[in-house]
């Protein structure tokens, strides 16, 4: 299993959507490709049903967006920790083995930071 663990990217552009999500811990996300996106083609949304909340940041969107465009259904994301203006998530990607290499290596895992104070 490959984990990545960030802070979403974008939430203060999408406030009204993000507060309309009502985002706690444990809530299961959708990640969907936006490969029209103006700014970066790799470009991820993140989702709360129907809601736009956010994008997985360019720090991890290369590996995700492979994974989700290849392959979805080995990809899962919730919220680890939320407050009133962000939320932190971890996205868990089924490691794909081939007969040559083995498994892709995982990156190091990181903590969610304390948003509480």
């Amino acid at each position: 299993m490959i984990t990545h663990q960030f802070e979403v990217a974008g939430v203060k552009f999408r406030k009204g959507q993000f507060q309309e999500a009502r985002v706690n811990r444990g809530d299961r996300l959708t990640l969907v490709p936006e490969p029209n996106n103006q700014y970066d083609s790799k470009a991820i949304k993140v989702m709360k049903g129907d809601l736009h909340i956010g994008f997985v940041p360019r720090t991890h969107n290369q590996q995700i967006h492979e994974a989700v465009s290849q392959r979805p259904e080995d990809v899962g994301c919730c919220v680890d920790a939320a407050w009133a203006n962000g939320c932190w998530v971890v996205v868990n990607i089924k490691e794909q083995t081939d007969g040559n290499t083995g498994t892709i290596s995982k990156p190091a895992p990181t903590r969610a930071p304390d948003h509480t104070g």
